[in-house]
This record gives C-alpha cells, structure tokens and sequence, in this order.
C-alpha cells in the first residue's frame, strides 16, 4: 500500500505543479523579485565566504526574505487554490480518488467506508502538502513584519517535515496504514481496482 500511496502522490504533485507552472507563465514577474532574489544570493554568499557573522546574515536575509514573499502573494495564492481545486474538489466529485490515485487503484474514504466527505477533505489536505501552512502564512504576511514573518514561517515548515516524516512511518508501519492527516480527518486510503467508477 505503501508503494502505491507514494507514486499516487508523486503523479499528483507532478501534475499540480505542472499546472502552476504553466499558469506562472502568465504571471509577469516584477523587476523588484528579481532584484529581491540577487540580493538573496549576494547575502548568502556573503555569509559562505565570512564576509558577514550570522546575526547580520538573520537580520538582513529574515527582511529581503519578507519582501520577496509579499512580492510573490499572488503566485503563492494561486498555487493554493490549485493545490485545492485539485486535492479537495477533484476527488470529491471523482469518489475520492485524485488522478494519481485512480491510476495507482487506491482511493480514500471514511473510517466507515462511506464516501468521504468535503470537510475530511479540507482537513486532510490542510496537513498534507503544506497547504494550511501556506494559508496561514498568506493571512500572517500582512499581520507580522520582517524577522517575526520569518521565525514563524521557519516554525510552520519544520511542523510541516513533522508531519511528513511521521506520516511515511505511520502508513509503513501501522496495521491500519493511517496517517496522521487520515487519522485527523477520519479518512483512510484503500484500495480498488484501477479506473474503478
């Protein structure tokens, strides 16, 4: 099951961020990204070669870091609302399978086999694929300044690895195969056959 829920998720992921790439095409970037994003890496190289010590590196990367973030609101926005149309509509109206599922012949449903329903799916996906951490950040850009953005940003994605690493132990080694978002949201991935309606 293992097997078939990770390359599920690779298919998935591979096609989400296709179709975000492909819509970023369309976005146009701002000369102040690029120039946030030079100024990235002029501080990074900074810091490898000692020209600057770790506090001046924090301070000067948490405030660009900030500025590149607000700059990349929209894209960020957009990659949400994909990463939902595609993890939470789609397979609500295609019984529970997204299209990597339904290649793989897994699907997820509730604990008691009953098709799953829209809130299970909203709840699952905010703790997989770092989509409610992505939420929260969008909602906290505006509210947080600089360095506090960015501890708490630090904060969500090292939460997020949690989730993820104990995810991958939980469905290799529990009987049920449950992850932590399955076992949040009531939901638990079987299997069925291949294109199964």
């Amino acid at each position: 099951m293992f097997k078939k829920r990770f390359f599920a998720y690779i298919i998935d992921i591979l096609i989400v961020f296709s179709i975000i790439n492909f819509i970023g095409i369309f976005i146009p970037v701002s000369e102040s990204v690029s120039n946030l994003d030079e100024q990235l890496m002029g501080i990074n190289n900074s810091f490898l070669n000692g020209s600057i010590n770790v506090n001046t590196f924090v301070n000067q990367y948490s405030v660009i870091s900030y500025s590149l973030e607000r700059e990349l609101f929209l894209s960020s926005l957009i990659g949400v609302v994909i990463n939902i149309l595609y993890f939470v509509l789609y397979p609500l109206y295609n019984d529970g399978q997204s299209f990597g599922k339904k290649y793989m012949g897994i699907k997820i449903v509730s604990n008691d086999d009953n098709a799953v329903s829209s809130n299970q799916l909203i709840f699952r996906y905010l703790f997989m694929n770092g989509i409610g951490s992505t939420i929260l950040c969008l909602c906290l850009i505006f509210l947080i300044k600089d360095d506090g953005y960015i501890y708490v940003e630090s904060i969500l994605s090292i939460l997020q690895f949690i989730v993820a690493i104990s995810s991958i132990f939980m469905v290799l080694y529990r009987n049920d195969k449950r992850s932590l978002p399955d076992l949040i949201a009531g939901t638990k991935v079987i299997e069925v056959k291949k294109w199964e309606n």
